[in-house]
């Protein structure tokens, strides 16, 4: 398990500790006042403050590297950081809820300039806050039952799904991100800093059943699956592996399925 679960799991997964999504944990580590300033600096955090990080790391990549890096995640760690989730793990979370508060994503308003509502409040009723922050005032209420069929239909659809923290270890959304998701990009294409920890999983390809048709390879946001033309088969890189499992939903063939990452020795430890 993550260092997470081994923190606030009390023996499970962090995100199946249903504490971590109480009041009572939210005003451990947080406050409805605190929450509005984070949440009302979120667009110019994500549209400014993370341009300038990366200007810097081009301008000095071995001090951002060393120093800043490190700083960065460290920071994100403690107030807002996520975790991929597979799908079947978000919809377990969401029997323990009887509704969720869908959300504009800002992630989109910043990247795409549209508003798509992908993010999810959760757990804690932070409607009050919610409507004192022009971002989010605008949401809409649905059902567990709703939310999980439109996660299904998303997760169809390639979007990989993760919890988030605001102020660890309480838990107040779900995201459903791609390619235009500011965390990904934040990490992954900018690499100035680690917002979002790899699942508890990894995948794996059954040879047998694997006809190598590659429809799994345009599905992964991380370069975790290549093709073997020696083998004519689909093969993944466990160390890029986020184990979202978003590419069984391309495999007609089944032939993809999520090991427990701890299960796998090269990766046990690789978050």
């Amino acid at each position: 398990m993550c260092e997470f679960c081994t923190k606030h799991g009390e023996g499970k997964k962090w995100y199946e500790n249903i504490s971590n999504y109480t009041e009572e944990v939210f005003h451990q580590v947080n406050s409805e006042k605190n929450l509005k300033g984070f949440l009302n600096n979120l667009y110019h955090s994500l549209s400014v403050e993370t341009r300038m990080a990366e200007r810097w790391k081009k301008r000095l990549p071995r001090i951002y590297n060393l120093i800043a890096y490190p700083l960065v995640t460290k920071h994100l760690k403690k107030t807002h950081f996520g975790q991929i989730v597979p799908v079947e793990d978000i919809e377990n979370i969401l029997n323990n809820f009887n509704s969720v508060i869908r959300l504009p994503c800002i992630c989109r308003k910043v990247t795409i300039k549209k508003e798509k509502r992908y993010c999810f409040g959760i757990g804690m009723d932070l409607t009050p806050v919610y409507k004192s922050v022009p971002d989010f005032s605008d949401f809409d209420s649905l059902t567990a039952v709703e939310a999980k069929e439109f996660i299904r239909h998303l997760d169809t659809e390639g979007m990989t799904h993760s919890v988030w923290t605001f102020n660890t270890p309480f838990i107040g959304a779900i995201c459903n991100c791609d390619r235009d998701c500011m965390a990904y990009r934040f990490q992954l294409k900018m690499r100035t800093g680690k917002a979002m920890w790899k699942a508890e999983y990894v995948a794996a390809i059954d040879p047998l059943k694997c006809d190598g048709c590659r429809e799994c390879i345009k599905k992964c946001y991380f370069g975790a699956v290549s093709y073997d033309r020696r083998n004519s088969k689909c093969i993944v890189n466990l160390m890029n592996c986020y184990g979202c499992g978003i590419c069984r939903t391309a495999c007609k063939n089944h032939a993809i399925t999520l090991l427990d990452r701890t299960s796998v020795t090269q990766v046990a430890n690789l978050w």
